[in-house]
C-alpha cells in the first residue's frame, strides 16, 4: 500500500507560540530588573560606612579606684568600643595603664596621650578624654562624630579661649581628639619645645595642650549642636537645666571670664544630645544612667520645640510628649 505524505509545512509561529514567547521575554525581564535591584541595595550597604570607634581613655587616682573609677567601669565605660583606664597605681579591677612620679597635670596628659598613641592608636578612630567624675553618653557622641573623618585634624569639648585669643578645652568636661589630631600633638608638637612645653604646669595644663594643638594646625570643632545647644557641659547637670553659675565662686568666674562663646543669664541652653558633664556627687552616676539607658517612654513621642529670641541668640527647648 503506497504512503501518503502531506506536502504543507507546519506553521511554526502560530500565534500561541509567540504569545508563549512574549511570555517568556516578561519573566526574564522581570528577573533581571530584581536581580539588578539586589545588586544595588547591596552596594549601598557596602559603600555605608561604619559607625566611628570610640576608645576612652579614662583618669583615675589610686585614692579614688574605689571611690570613683569602679562606678565608672561599671556604667558608661563599657559602651565605648575600647577603654583604659591610666592611674597611678594598680588595681586588680581596674587594671589600668600606671604612670609613676608624674607631680603635675601637664606631665600626665602628655604621658597619657603618648601611651595611647603608641600602644592603642589603631582601636579607635576617635579618643576621648575623660575623668573619672565625668558622665558620658558615649552614643550621643558617636552620633555627634559620624560626620567628622577620624582623618581631619580636629578635636572637640567645652570650648574657652583666654584674653589673647588662644583656644583650649574645659578640663572637667572630656576632650576628643581625632585619630589624626592625637597623632600630630604626639608626633609633632610633643618633640618639638618651641611649640609645646615640656615645662611641669598644672593649672593651665589643658591651655597648653590647647597651644600645642594650635600649632600643629589641629582645630577646635564646635560641639554644639544645630540649635547651638552644648553637648560638653562645664559642671553638673542640674545646676545647667534651671540653675545658674555664681560669679562669686572660683571656677564658675573663671568659666564666664574664658567661655568662647556668649553666657546670657548665667546659663546657656543644653543641647538634648548631650555628651558630657561633671558629677558633684559620684554616686549619682547611676540615677544618670538609669534614665538614660534603661528607661523608656510608651505612649508617645518626643518633639523639640525651638524658640530664638531674637537679639540675644539664645535657644531655649522644651521637651514635649505628645500622646499618640
Amino acid at each position: 500500500m503506497p504512503r501518503l505524505f502531506n506536502s504543507r509545512v507546519k506553521n511554526k509561529c502560530s500565534p500561541c507560540n509567540g504569545i508563549y514567547i512574549l511570555l517568556l521575554c516578561f519573566i526574564f525581564l522581570v528577573m533581571v530588573m530584581q536581580l539588578q535591584r539586589e545588586n544595588l541595595e547591596k552596594k549601598d550597604i557596602l559603600v555605608a560606612p561604619p559607625p566611628p570607634r570610640i576608645f576612652c581613655i579614662i583618669v583615675t587616682y589610686e585614692y579614688r579606684h574605689e571611690h570613683a573609677g569602679i562606678h565608672i567601669l561599671r556604667t558608661w565605660a563599657k559602651h565605648c568600643d575600647h577603654f583604659v583606664f591610666v592611674s597611678d597605681d594598680i588595681d586588680h579591677f581596674l587594671e589600668p595603664a600606671v604612670f609613676l612620679h608624674l607631680h603635675s597635670r601637664w606631665e600626665r596628659i602628655r604621658a597619657h596621650l603618648e601611651y595611647v598613641q603608641g600602644y592603642h592608636i589603631h582601636k579607635g578612630d576617635w579618643f576621648l578624654y575623660a575623668n573619672d567624675d565625668n558622665f558620658v553618653v558615649v552614643e550621643n557622641l558617636r552620633e555627634m562624630l559620624s560626620t567628622y573623618s577620624p582623618n581631619e585634624l580636629v578635636y572637640f569639648g567645652c570650648k574657652l579661649r583666654t584674653p589673647n585669643g588662644l583656644v583650649f578645652m574645659h578640663q572637667g568636661s572630656g576632650i576628643v581628639f581625632s585619630r589624626a589630631a592625637l597623632e600630630a600633638f604626639v608626633l609633632e608638637a610633643l618633640p618639638n619645645s618651641s611649640i609645646c612645653s615640656p615645662v611641669k604646669i598644672d593649672s593651665e595644663a589643658t591651655e597648653e595642650l590647647g597651644r600645642c594643638l594650635t600649632n600643629v594646625n589641629v582645630l577646635a570643632g564646635d560641639s554644639r549642636d544645630e540649635w547651638r545647644g552644648h553637648r560638653f557641659l562645664p559642671f553638673e547637670v542640674d545646676l545647667h537645666l534651671g540653675g545658674q553659675m555664681n560669679k562669686s565662686q572660683d571656677h564658675h568666674k573663671y568659666y564666664l571670664d574664658h567661655s568662647y562663646y556668649p553666657v546670657i543669664d548665667l546659663s546657656f541652653p543644653v543641647s538634648m544630645q548631650f555628651i558630657c558633664s561633671h558629677l558633684e556627687h559620684i554616686m549619682d552616676i547611676y540615677n544618670l544612667y538609669y534614665f538614660t539607658y534603661k528607661v523608656r517612654i510608651f505612649g508617645g513621642h518626643q518633639e523639640v520645640e525651638q524658640n530664638t529670641e531674637d537679639q540675644e541668640g539664645r535657644v531655649f527647648w522644651n521637651k514635649k510628649v505628645a500622646q499618640s
